[in-house]
């Protein structure tokens, strides 16, 4: 059965790639959002380097700034390293105030508490714009041994106790791992800035019902990671009410990213 989101979900992709500027993923993209009614699509370029140099992810960024101007419902999250201190909180000015990114996005290189994060969530939370961190909680050894630095809900848990003024998305609850354990580790979460996005390549068919009903569907939000019919599959697997779907689809992503301030508001 042909599924397609109801125009008044007015749906938003939160967690979504390019790589590079090839305008035949971007179109591809769009064909798939107009297909399935999602309306625009938050992306960055994810970068695996175990320490990623500054003109390197410059580059990515200015990708994302080409695909921005080439639609308008491309919303861009700015990639950095922490490591590179100061050089990243520019790279973040440039993004979010010069070319209007939405938010910040993180990989593997640091775990989400790591002092080392510190100026990229103090400038997130003077700006008021989310940091998208990759996550997981490996158990295989190869995985383990790939992403040793990789978040798990512990992780973002103790992230929240150090840096309380930022605002965290975890990336795909389903993006691996024991994701059941994740949900036991959020279950006493009482923070404001903690979202959890639904995508991966995990499709247990109790995952999103489970994790509305432990965070909460004001914390959750729609995403695809790039695997569109797993994500769409699982909401519906989830049998959740129209309310609960309308805000995990757009109304939550839509109040985050109003929670912008300062030199950001206008973005």
């Amino acid at each position: 059965m042909y599924f397609k989101f109801p125009e008044e979900y007015h749906t938003i992709d939160a967690h979504n790639h390019i790589w590079g500027t090839d305008q035949t993923r971007m179109d591809q993209l769009l064909a798939a959002a107009d297909a399935l009614g999602i309306e625009k699509l938050c992306i960055s370029v994810p970068i695996k380097d175990r320490v990623v140099e500054v003109e390197k992810f410059r580059n990515a960024n200015d990708a994302i700034i080409q695909a921005m101007q080439y639609s308008d419902r491309f919303l861009g999250f700015c990639f950095v390293d922490a490591a590179a201190g100061d050089e990243a909180v520019a790279e973040i000015d440039r993004c979010i105030i010069g070319h209007k990114m939405r938010g910040i996005k993180l990989y593997h290189q640091r775990k989400a508490q790591d002092p080392v994060q510190a100026p990229v969530m103090q400038r997130a939370a003077e700006l008021g714009v989310p940091v998208l961190l990759h996550a997981g909680r490996f158990l295989d050894p190869d995985a383990m041994n790939r992403e040793p630095y990789s978040s798990d809900a512990g992780d973002f848990l103790e992230a929240l106790e150090r840096y309380p003024e930022t605002i965290f998305m975890q990336g795909h609850i389903g993006g691996g791992g024991d994701w059941e354990w994740n949900l036991r580790m959020l279950e006493k979460l009482s923070s404001d800035n903690y979202y959890i996005d639904l995508s991966g390549s995990v499709i247990d068919h109790t995952i999103i019902r489970r994790t509305v009903d432990t965070v909460g569907a004001g914390r959750v939000l729609f995403a695809t990671d790039g695997w569109f019919e797993e994500a769409i599959g699982k909401l519906q697997a989830a049998r959740l009410s129209r309310k609960e779907e309308k805000m995990i689809c757009s109304e939550n992503f839509e109040k985050l990213i109003q929670r912008r301030k300062g030199s950001a508001k206008n973005v």
